[in-house]
């Protein structure tokens, strides 16, 4: 189950380009975000040592053609096992130890109405310009998310939380069999340690289950712990850690 898991993460936050190589899924989208422009490889790549070596040597050069330094995200579920080795051995380092986690929305609490949430079900100018705003976007991987955005043809929902009529935290909810995926919560920095995260989430998630979802799935970097301490208080659970694996310099 967590290995579709892991396939349902890749459609919800799209690449604008996939290619298959003997198994592994290789996405760029002009630099935006890791999960967007690393290799996954979740499937299976057979063959020696040197087979293996040289399938490594080809997603480099892809990488270098697109003018992207090579990234690999690890997961439990690599193909082959032993891929984080062979990468260590070539001089990848790790970074943005991750979590990914679980939540069902069966007994989702409710939200408490303090702040003012609206959920938008396709992207609008507001909403880019608040997560541009909060998040100090630049103006090329604006272009970048708006383009991966408006690709996707899976359900969206674009939540907006408004404090005093001025927006102050953003996000997004991402849906594919019954799953919501969420992304790009982000409350704004002097504006933080007031619920609005939580809040917002739970609008996000009720909003989910009213087109059908049954389960949330998130992923958090492990380093930050006020993102992480909010999903504990939520009830998400851990179900399996990934990093990534960028070659060095």
């Amino acid at each position: 189950m967590y290995k579709s898991i892991e396939e349902i993460t890749l459609n919800t936050w799209p690449a604008e380009q996939s290619v298959l190589l003997n198994g592994w899924v290789l996405r760029t989208a002009a630099g935006y975000t890791k999960r967007a422009n690393s290799v996954n490889p979740l499937y299976s790549a057979k063959g020696s040592l040197t087979d293996l070596t040289n399938q490594i040597k080809l997603a480099e050069q892809y990488y270098k053609a697109a003018g992207l330094k090579p990234v690999f995200k690890i997961t439990p579920y690599i193909q082959p096992a032993n891929l984080d080795e062979l990468l260590a051995d070539r001089g990848y380092t790790v970074v943005e130890p991750s979590s990914v986690r679980l939540l069902d929305l069966e007994d989702l609490a409710t939200p408490d109405h303090r702040y003012e949430v609206q959920v938008q079900e396709s992207l609008t100018e507001e909403w880019l310009n608040v997560f541009t705003k909060l998040s100090e976007l630049s103006i090329e991987n604006r272009s970048t998310l708006t383009r991966m955005l408006c690709a996707s043809v899976l359900q969206q929902g674009y939540v907006l939380l408004y404090k005093n009529g001025v927006p102050a935290a953003c996000g997004l909810g991402v849906i594919q069999n019954g799953y919501i995926g969420l992304f790009d919560i982000i409350t704004a920095s002097d504006q933080r340690r007031q619920g609005m995260a939580e809040q917002l989430l739970l609008a996000l998630l009720h909003w989910g289950k009213t087109q059908g979802a049954t389960t949330a799935f998130l992923q958090v970097v492990q380093a930050n712990a006020g993102a992480s301490a909010l999903y504990d208080k939520l009830g998400f659970k851990e179900i399996y850690p990934y990093w990534y694996r960028v070659m060095g310099d």
